[in-house]
């Protein structure tokens, strides 16, 4: 076998990672260490925290499947999608090593999430922190209170302390992995990117789910070779941006791909908004920095500076030349609907394409979706 073919493998091995058949992997070796488990649902749970109490935070991926029976249980088929579909995995067994979940409250589908898996001891450990819907000086103060929280509880749960030192030694850690993912986005602003998007998705919820050193030391070995590679593209003149939230399955991006577009860049909390922006070192107070970071980068339509989220789009769109914007928003995920009406209004000032498409959170109703995309494609290509 090549240097390149060996490399090839290895990066296709980490892009499909969080595939069903191996995202459980990473999260059974660590437990065959003896150690905890916490799955967690959203980007604005500080990882950090649980990596220093010697904890795996490890991205919950809820059931691909396109039915979930367990769940319809407990929530009406008009709730958020991917809080039915972790439920689904929940309920069937699928999640039984983890041994705790921390989540927050995007809204009242999760806090009804939460409400469930509590009441079942469903992982034996839950807990739902505090987050504020808008950043000031007021509201930064509340959310380091409540990173402090999750600390006590972590450290009640499993009678250790979390130290400055631990913290800190694990932002660096964390750091780390978020610059390498950077200098990987920062190759998809070439004429022909290094990967398509599907690919780029598969690369961070890897990220998500295996011990963030691991993961860092195979990316850094790979970068060398992602640097001379050229990702795979019908048309990569076609570049689009695609938005979305708890959209965790590649294919979606792919059915974008496959008609006809190059995905250059993600407006995706699996995706960019999930690494983008550091956490200040040299800090005296490293909790403080921490909370500064979680609330400085991109945002998602949970929090109310949606003005400042579709103002990052329209940098990105300029960074990675874009012509057209994608978005697929997932059924009954409201803040997104809320969110919509915005960005509508906003890109047509900016004389940005832009189409929102319905999606399931499994993959379902492909012909519908790609119909539409074909016809977005040809619209911005013609225009």
């Amino acid at each position: 076998m090549g240097l390149n073919q060996e490399m090839e493998t290895r990066l296709q091995t980490l892009i499909r990672s969080n595939q069903p058949e191996n995202r459980m992997k990473w999260l059974k070796e660590w437990k065959a260490q003896g150690k905890k488990v916490i799955g967690l649902m959203d980007i604005y749970v500080p990882e950090e925290v649980i990596s220093a109490a010697g904890i795996l935070p490890w991205r919950i991926t809820g059931s691909w499947d396109d039915s979930d029976p367990h769940a319809a249980l407990y929530r009406p088929e008009m709730s958020c999608r991917y809080c039915s579909h972790v439920l689904e995995s929940v309920l069937s067994g699928t999640l039984d090593q983890l041994d705790g979940f921390v989540c927050i409250p995007v809204d009242d589908d999760f806090k009804r999430l939460w409400d469930v898996l509590h009441y079942l001891k469903k992982p034996p450990m839950t807990y739902i922190m505090y987050l504020p819907h808008s950043y000031s000086e007021l509201t930064l103060g509340m959310w380091n209170k409540s990173i402090l929280e999750l600390k006590q509880v972590l450290e009640d749960w499993t009678g250790k302390t979390i130290s400055d030192d631990a913290l800190s030694e694990q932002i660096a850690i964390y750091n780390r992995m978020r610059g390498l993912l950077r200098q990987v986005y920062e190759l998809r602003k070439r004429p022909v990117p290094a990967l398509t998007g599907a690919e780029a998705l598969g690369l961070v919820t890897a990220a998500r789910i295996m011990p963030r050193e691991e993961f860092s030391n195979e990316l850094e070995a790979l970068l060398p070779y992602l640097r001379e590679r050229r990702g795979t593209f019908r048309d990569s003149s076609c570049r689009v941006l695609v938005c979305s939230e708890y959209l965790d399955n590649p294919a979606y991006v792919q059915l974008v791909e496959d008609c006809g577009a190059a995905v250059v860049m993600d407006e995706f909390d699996t995706g960019s908004k999930y690494f983008w922006g550091q956490v200040e070192v040299g800090s005296q107070n490293p909790w403080e920095a921490l909370g500064k970071r979680y609330m400085d980068r991109p945002g998602t339509s949970r929090m109310e500076n949606w003005t400042e989220q579709i103002g990052q789009i329209r940098d990105w769109v300029k960074e990675y030349n874009v012509r057209g914007i994608v978005e697929l928003r997932q059924l009954y995920s409201l803040p997104l609907a809320y969110r919509f009406l915005i960005m509508k209004k906003e890109l047509a000032a900016a004389n940005i394409p832009y189409v929102s498409l319905d999606r399931e959170y499994h993959l379902a109703q492909t012909g519908m979706l790609s119909t539409r995309v074909e016809a977005f494609l040809e619209m911005i290509k013609g225009g």
